[in-house]
């Protein structure tokens, strides 16, 4: 009987020690999502893909380095600026054709749980673009200005 009683307490304790707060089952990234676009002349503006992609945050690592036939891409903001830089050339075999993009946005913390903690969204007041020549990007157009964990399209980009 007391064996009973002692089995009974250790699987009372194991219950009530268990921990579901270690488990996170929300996808938790804040990702800025980007399709490409394209306009010739007389034709109608169409999704595309970009032939050899690079793109690098300025003064950080690269995120996409020659990476081919993207229709689109997904990168992270700055978590702990209100502004973000990145180097963009949608060819990476013509060189010159590259532009800057900054994104000027406000920073949001939002708790998810326990096991998933704390996101950041972030709400895009603004991006501007720089390029030599206006060769890399004909328009940027922000569809969505709040970045969330949703898979809804921020940004589309029109290239050359």
């Amino acid at each position: 009987m007391k064996y009973i009683l002692l089995i009974a307490c250790i699987l009372t304790l194991f219950v009530a020690c268990s921990d579901d707060t270690k488990v996170c089952d929300v996808d938790t990234r804040t990702e800025v999502r980007v399709r490409f676009r394209v306009k010739r002349p007389g034709f109608q503006e169409k999704d595309t893909v970009a032939t050899n992609l690079i793109l690098l945050a300025v003064g950080k690592d690269s995120i996409y380095a020659r990476q081919k036939g993207l229709s689109g891409m997904q990168f992270s903001l700055d978590r702990l600026s209100d502004q973000a830089s990145y180097y963009f050339q949608p060819d990476a075999d013509s060189v010159g054709k590259a532009a800057t993009i900054t994104f000027y946005y406000k920073r949001q913390p939002k708790f998810v749980s326990a096991g998933c903690g704390i996101i950041m969204t972030y709400a895009i007041d603004s991006v501007k673009y720089v390029q030599p020549d206006r060769v890399a990007i004909k328009a940027l157009v922000v569809n969505q200005h709040i970045v969330t964990t949703g898979n809804e399209t921020n940004l589309s980009i029109t290239i050359f």
